[in-house]
């Protein structure tokens, strides 16, 4: 019995280590390529998605919440309908780049115009390019193609720094450590000033690679756009009649910018 006794208490002891054994240690990362090899390992070719979440605009003078179904075909062609608490369509975007439309269906009111950066505001934080905000629903950073000029390691995050040609700072980004997935973005003009902030959390729900919850910020002006998506399908069949916007009886055309 002794015997006995003595195996089984080496048995419990045995399973209680394993149950508090640490999380296995990341090897650490020496250098901007090597961060930038394992992040892009993760990362799958997205040509088009369709996705569901909630999204969240607050800007100045406008708020709006709802229900968000998104089709996007890269590299600049996005849809967004905005549905209320009833499931009903209370705005719908559309660009490919080179047009705008945003329809209020309540309203009969459809506004259009050109791609500008000012058009485009009209319902994406202002200076968000459209492949920019693509890449970021899909969490495929980071945007700059050439290799990155700088790197230091913080806690929990190497932090990456792509450089313009004199010098300035034109984007900087954070890796998580752990699981070597992007975690936050800067993104600046030619003359330094930042132009948004990004942050992408909850990896691995919808994707080992893709976020579940985006926010974008932006500070002149105050805009603040947040996704937490639901659904997400990758490289399914987006038509331009998929991405049309709906021709309405009635709809006043407004032309945006005027």
């Amino acid at each position: 019995m002794n015997l006995l006794a003595a195996l089984l208490s080496l048995t419990l002891l045995a399973l209680a280590g394993c149950r508090t054994l640490p999380p296995p240690v990341t090897p650490a990362l020496d250098s901007p390529e090597a961060v930038l090899t394992r992040l892009k390992a993760r990362q799958l070719d997205v040509k088009t998605f369709e996705a569901k979440g909630r999204l969240t605009l607050m800007a100045p003078q406008r708020n709006v919440s709802g229900t968000g179904l998104l089709k996007a075909s890269f590299p600049s062609s996005l849809r967004v309908d905005l549905l209320d608490l009833l499931g009903r369509a209370a705005l719908l975007f559309f660009s490919d780049g080179r047009e705008v439309q945003v329809l209020f269906p309540r309203d009969g009111k459809l506004l259009q115009g050109d791609a500008t950066p000012a058009n485009l505001a009209a319902f994406l934080p202002p200076g968000v390019t459209l492949p920019q905000v693509l890449r970021l629903l899909t969490g495929s950073l980071p945007f700059s193609q050439d290799a990155a000029g700088r790197m230091r390691r913080e806690t929990d995050a190497y932090v990456l720094e792509w450089l313009n040609p004199d010098g300035s700072l034109k984007e900087r980004l954070w890796v998580s450590v752990q699981e070597g997935t992007p975690v936050k973005l800067e993104w600046y003009e030619t003359d330094g000033r930042l132009r948004f902030t990004a942050e992408l959390g909850d990896f691995g729900p919808l994707g080992p690679a893709q976020p579940r919850t985006i926010t974008v910020r932006t500070t002149q002006p105050a805009v603040e756009l947040r996704l937490t998506l639901r659904e997400m399908h990758r490289n399914v069949p987006v038509t331009e009649a998929d991405l049309a916007l709906p021709r309405l009886p009635g709809v006043v055309t407004v032309p945006l910018g005027r």
